[in-house]
């Protein structure tokens, strides 16, 4: 078996936990220092890190975990428990499927190169000034349906949507615009 098909174990199923939510930098400085250690090959991988812009998170004006999660869970997003990746998230992380990028209502030439996938809407839960809640997106590989994918693609190679392009696929799917 080749080496990329030796990481599906890696994709696993977690629970959120809505406890804490970390400041917008925190996150930020969580994915700056995020590695992973293949147990077999000893290889590391780094996760591509960035910098967060009012422009790539939804706010929500609102200061409770409890009212962002109902608003998730309403529209059909996993809140309690997200396949993830070993690199995981920094706290709360909520996720929906989006399915083939062909099939939203509006052509993005940032998610053609996902066409091939059935993909999905992941969002870290974080906090700006004052406390208040905001949703930072990015669309990747379904890791449900393409887990080789998702860890390849996303991780290894740094290939996630993020900014305008995610945060208006999130909107469309909480109905918000």
């Amino acid at each position: 078996m080749s080496e990329p098909y030796s990481r599906i174990e890696y994709i696993q199923t977690q629970p959120v936990d809505w406890t804490y939510a970390p400041t917008k930098l925190e996150v930020e400085e969580y994915y700056l220092s995020a590695t992973f250690q293949d147990t077999v090959t000893k290889e590391s991988f780094y996760y591509p890190g960035f910098r967060i812009r009012p422009e790539d998170y939804l706010d929500h004006k609102i200061k409770s975990t409890d009212g962002v999660i109902k608003l998730y869970e309403s529209n059909g997003f996993e809140t309690r428990h997200i396949v993830e990746d070993p690199f995981g998230h920094p706290g709360p992380s909520v996720a929906c499927p989006i399915g083939f990028p062909f099939n939203l209502p509006k052509d993005y030439p940032e998610l053609r190169r996902y066409s091939r996938w059935i993909c999905r809407i992941h969002a870290d839960v974080c906090t700006i000034e004052e406390g208040i809640l905001v949703s930072v997106p990015h669309i990747e590989p379904d890791p449900v349906f393409h887990s080789i994918a998702h860890f390849w693609d996303s991780y290894i190679k740094g290939n996630v949507v993020r900014g305008p392009v995610a945060v208006e696929v999130l909107k469309t799917f909480l109905h918000l615009t």
